[in-house]
């Protein structure tokens, strides 16, 4: 157990990384990883650490790197902990990507984990073969906290370094950027509201809690900036004119809002919003009028037989 913990510190390079790779992920590999390891949780019958393990697509054009999309690799656990690729089943999913996805190539893979080992190293020497260089992402299921600040996840260079006189692959930290498209960040938002929509719950009812949401969270913001102007003057934190612009920038808009022609054009809006709803509410009304008055129709037109009146008085007298 011991080599275990030396395996997993010493295989990531504790130095700053000045490759000068810009490395940008989109959500749909986020939410591919996300899904793959939660299906796998959920499926698993026998007790013991979940491992799941994808591939990373996208386009690398010079230093600029951009993560698409994701999909699942087949593997085999050893008895010494080792893993195995597939090979054939990679070579036969990147030939299917290909004939969709022309453009995307293989940059890299996935995993779960708090910190890459030996393992991680052993996968990279049989992935080095697809691409010399291969990006490594590393999901870590145990940071996620509610509220969550950051994404779990951590983004590794694979480089050789010198050890012992030897070449040894191992691992840097990198930074990256979460980029989101139109249609991703349309994509997203739905799939957020479906995450928080519960069984029997009016989507008026959700529409709300997020409102209610946004405005927490705006005035713990302003809160925020009050409270560091405040700081500010009385000398607690150091004066950033930057940021002061920007605040005095967004203070500037504020009385925009507060003209007569503002006034004026909310008014009339407000009034043409409310004649909209007022003229909706009679025509309901009279829809519901209208359908009553015909049910009536129907059921005297029902009632009324030549001599049922006199018959009846007949029976009475």
């Amino acid at each position: 157990m011991a080599t275990s913990h030396q395996d997993m510190t010493s295989v990531v390079l504790n130095q700053p990384n000045n490759s000068g790779l810009h490395i940008s992920i989109h959500p749909l590999t986020l939410l591919n990883i996300s899904d793959h390891y939660t299906r796998t949780v959920i499926q698993k019958t026998e007790p013991g650490p979940v491992h799941v393990i994808g591939a990373l697509l996208g386009i690398q054009t010079g230093r600029e790197i951009e993560i698409f999309n994701s999909y699942e690799l087949q593997f085999n656990t050893l008895a010494d902990g080792s893993i195995r690729i597939h090979d054939e089943y990679f070579v036969t999913k990147q030939e299917q990507f290909r004939q969709v996805f022309p453009a995307y190539d293989f940059l890299g893979w996935y995993t779960t984990g708090s910190k890459p080992s030996m393992i991680d190293v052993d996968v990279l020497q049989q992935l080095m073969v697809f691409n010399e260089s291969p990006l490594f992402l590393q999901l870590d299921p145990s940071e996620v906290s509610t509220p969550a600040r950051a994404l779990p996840i951590t983004v590794y260079e694979s480089i050789v370094d010198i050890v012992d006189n030897q070449p040894q692959p191992m691992f840097i930290k990198a930074a990256y950027k979460v980029e989101t498209g139109e249609a991703e960040r349309i994509a997203v938002d739905h799939v957020a509201h479906a995450a928080t929509y519960q069984e029997g719950e009016s989507s008026l009812v959700s529409h709300l809690s997020g409102q209610q949401n946004a405005i927490k969270m705006l005035d713990t913001r302003i809160k925020l900036i009050h409270e560091y102007l405040q700081d500010s003057v009385q000398g607690h934190v150091p004066k950033d004119h930057d940021l002061e612009r920007q605040i005095s920038s967004l203070c500037n808009r504020l009385p925009t809002i507060s003209g007569q022609a503002f006034e004026q054009e909310f008014m009339t809006e407000y009034n043409d919003v409310l004649l909209t709803s007022y003229l909706a509410t009679i025509t309901k009304g009279t829809n519901a009028m209208s359908e009553m008055v015909d049910k009536f129709n129907v059921v005297a037109s029902h009632n009324v037989h030549p001599g049922h009146g006199r018959m009846r008085r007949g029976m009475m007298g």
